[in-house]
């Protein structure tokens, strides 16, 4: 089941691999790293994944919207060891979960859409703390869903750090307007009073006309990194002494340099061809096994009607992933082949980065298993 393809993506071999510090970077991918049998209330597509290293073992998380449950499986056995479910009304009720995040097995925060509340459980499912909180000005509540822009919160001591939207209506945002928002805040878990992030968007992310200004962010302990729709460039700052933002080039060779903007007063199909079919960025990840950031590029596409328009959203017909080293420097970049991975649905374990080959084009899908092929890059080799 598991057959090993080495591509061996070197500097002079495709042009998918660049150097940094004279050192070698090989990519290989293992094809059917991990295959799950899942129930006909499961789909193959998952609303959230997060993978889980406790007490030397390692764990999936994948939130079930169909079940509003979250389902935890055992990556060496390949089996799921437990589902908890969630009930939505009632003295144990928290609605319908939108997402989950697993900071351990006792500790397990609960996220919905339209509740200012954190929902703490464990594995037996039943709910013994809720934390409300009021978000700062303009800002909605916590916006953590692992399957788009993925975002998982940082948690340091009792201070959880969220990312969050503006409020209001997207077309009519300026450049002057949106850098005077923090770009995320953080709750207190014990107390629930939040506090707005010191760092705002940046000064110079639209000075030509409106884009998509969202972002997904992930930290390596030290340092919050942001990375936005329609900016070539990787924010970060400080995670103990948050400042202003620093800023650095990581572009994808599969992109151009002049990325596209919001198509402000044209009809619907624009915007969806925006938001579904433009050159763009979208998840950014971090690997602290290899002290690596791995960054999603979606190249435009091409389609024939509003409906294939559509499935572009949840099934890009081609990405790649950059691969970056702890000072943001760009050391490869994979492009994927098309119709193959589903770029939402990908996480980290200690073998490498985990890509979901449930694609609905992929020939070798199957609605009865969730599968994945591993990307796995080697360093000075």
């Amino acid at each position: 089941m598991k057959s090993v393809l080495s591509i061996a993506i070197l500097l002079f071999f495709f042009g998918c691999t660049r150097q940094s510090d004279k050192s070698e970077v090989k990519i290989t991918i293992t094809h059917d790293a991990l295959v799950l049998p899942i129930s006909d209330q499961t789909a193959n597509i998952s609303n959230g994944l997060q993978g889980l290293h406790m007490a030397g073992r390692e764990y999936l998380a994948s939130l079930n919207w169909l079940a509003n449950s979250l389902q935890l499986f055992d990556i060496q056995q390949e089996n799921l060891i437990k589902e908890i479910n969630f009930d939505i009304d009632g003295p144990n009720g928290v609605g319908r979960v939108f997402d989950a995040y697993v900071h351990n097995f006792d500790s397990i925060l609960l996220f919905t859409q339209t509740a200012n509340q954190v929902a703490l459980t464990d594995t037996s499912g039943t709910i013994y703390n809720r934390i409300d909180y009021l978000p700062p000005a303009g800002l909605t509540n916590a916006f953590v869903m692992n399957a788009y822009f993925i975002s998982y919160p940082v948690i340091t001591g009792r201070q959880m750090i969220v990312k969050a939207h503006i409020e209001g209506n997207y077309r009519e945002m300026t450049q002057e307007r949106l850098s005077r928002y923090p770009l995320c805040y953080s709750i207190d878990l014990s107390k629930g009073k939040t506090t707005p992030g010191r760092a705002t968007y940046p000064a110079d992310y639209m000075p030509e006309g409106v884009k998509s200004f969202e972002y997904s962010m992930a930290s390596d302990g030290k340092k919050l990194v942001y990375s936005f729709f329609g900016d070539h460039r990787l924010f970060y700052t400080g995670l103990a002494d948050e400042q202003a933002l620093k800023a650095v080039k990581a572009a994808s060779q599969y992109l151009p340099d002049k990325l596209p903007l919001f198509p402000v007063r044209r009809e619907r199909v624009d915007t969806y061809k925006y938001l579904y079919a433009s050159d763009r960025y979208e998840s950014l990840l971090y690997d602290p096994y290899r002290q690596l950031f791995y960054r999603i590029a979606i190249p435009q596409a091409d389609f024939q009607d509003e409906k294939e328009l559509l499935a572009l959203r949840s099934a890009p017909r081609r990405f790649s992933i950059l691969v970056l080293n702890r000072k943001l420097e760009v050391i490869a970049e994979y492009l994927a082949p098309d119709n193959t991975y589903l770029p939402q649905n990908i996480f980290v374990a200690s073998r490498g980065l985990y890509l979901s080959a449930c694609h609905p084009q992929n020939p070798d899908n199957r609605e009865d298993l969730m599968r994945f092929d591993c990307l796995i890059v080697r360093l000075g080799e």
